[in-house]
């Protein structure tokens, strides 16, 4: 059977076309319309820019990376639908129901998410025992809205419900969050330069390493939330981790348990010499940290608040630092390399994309193949072994010195 550029079979998308045909009829009362009922059907990579879709069953639809730029949705149900990667720019979202969606690295800048639901969502399971769902509760399938590095830009999202919503990384530049609920939404990392948070609730929200400029900072501080509530912290407990984690390196992982940290508090934290390989500390804080001399050979770091840190003559070689707040840091005669993948051709290089690096000293020592993708190292110190077979896409950089 054919199929088409995007994978699906001509009779697939033969059928399709029929349906959003019937769809649009639906929607104007003419002779012959239906509502498309489209739940859980597999739409991945699909031209649907500017498609009608206002009112379409889309629950469980699988949309990712899909073009449904302009398209309209508003309405739409998108309950736990996948849309990663999808581009929804200029997109109608307008009161959609998107509770429990993946939206992952989406692009949806200029889109109208306003009223939409993007809070937990959950469905009901299949009974093997008497046919029909069971009612949504313990045992339903259920997970937090998810728009990792996600780009909101400029997007109206006036009254949205975004409660407990994972923004980690996304950019929300110049968004209208008026009135939105982001009751113990995940921002860490998130760029909210000129958001409008005018009468929003941020109650139990979680803003480490946040990007804010002055407007953004006296809104939230005008809301009554304390730029720096600290999270867990668990730098009492910093010795024995890193002894399991030390273990877990000399075993092979047959002994001990590798470092794995997310939403913690580590700052002024000292790893100086510590063998950090493997390691995974997430949407952490750790400004002013001591890492001189540490080896952090294919940790991840990503999104983390490092500010200050001292890295000095560490080996940061197939490090994760993905969107962290290096802004201050001393990386001077540290290593970045790329790392051989074992059983392959490939190599895995250090990865600073979109990281925060101004006034930092980034003369290194030896570096291959960095990926310096939309950094902004702004009055920093850099040397040309840094930039020579860097991915330098969209970074921002003023001069170097040896």
């Amino acid at each position: 059977m054919a199929e088409g550029v995007s994978g699906h079979t001509e009779e697939f998308l033969k059928e399709l076309a029929g349906t959003l045909a019937a769809h649009r009829k639906w929607l104007s009362d003419k002779a012959g319309g239906r509502q498309a009922e489209l739940s859980f059907s597999d739409l991945s990579g699909l031209s649907l820019a500017g498609a009608a879709l206002s009112r379409a069953r889309l629950t469980g639809a699988c949309l990712s990376h899909a073009d449904l730029s302009k398209a309209d949705l508003s309405a739409s149900f998108l309950l736990m639908a996948d849309l990663q990667q999808a581009d929804l720019r200029c997109a109608n979202l307008l009161g959609a129901e998107l509770r429990g969606a993946c939206l992952n690295g989406a692009n949806l800048a200029d889109a109208n998410l306003a009223g939409a639901d993007l809070r937990t969502g959950g469905m009901p399971v299949m009974s093997e025992e008497r046919p029909g769902p069971r009612s949504v509760g313990p045992g339903s399938v259920g997970r937090r809205t998810e728009l990792v590095d996600a780009n909101l830009s400029r997007a109206l999202m006036m009254g949205s419900k975004l409660e407990n919503c994972d923004l980690t990384g996304a950019e929300l530049v110049d968004a209208d969050l008026t009135g939105a609920d982001l009751t113990g939404a995940i921002l860490v990392a998130t760029d909210l330069s000129g958001v409008t948070l005018t009468n929003a609730t941020l109650k139990g929200a979680v803003l480490s390493g946040a990007l804010l400029d002055d407007k953004a900072a006296a809104q939230i501080i005008g809301l009554g939330i304390d730029l720096a509530a600290r999270l867990d912290d668990v730098r009492s407990r910093l010795p024995e981790l890193l002894e399991l984690h030390r273990l877990w390196l000399d075993s092979g992982g047959g002994e001990g348990k590798r470092l794995e940290l997310d939403l913690v508090d580590l700052s002024g934290a000292d790893f100086s010499g510590c063998d950090l390989s493997g390691a995974r500390i997430q949407r952490s804080i750790l400004d002013g940290a001591n890492l001189r001399k540490a080896v952090l050979v294919m940790a991840d770091l990503a999104y983390c608040s490092l500010a200050g840190a001292d890295f000095e003559s560490a080996d940061l070689s197939g490090c994760g630092l993905r969107r962290a707040n290096l802004n201050d840091a001393n990386l001077k005669d540290a290593v970045l390399l790329d790392v051989p993948i074992s059983g392959s051709d490939r190599r895995w290089p250090t990865n600073l994309q979109y990281a925060r690096m101004v006034r930092a000293d980034l003369r290194c020592r030896a570096a291959e193949g960095v990926i310096l993708c939309y950094t902004d190292m702004t009055d920093a110190k850099i040397n040309m072994v840094m930039l020579k077979g860097s991915d330098m896409r969209g970074a921002k950089y003023a001069r170097t010195e040896e």
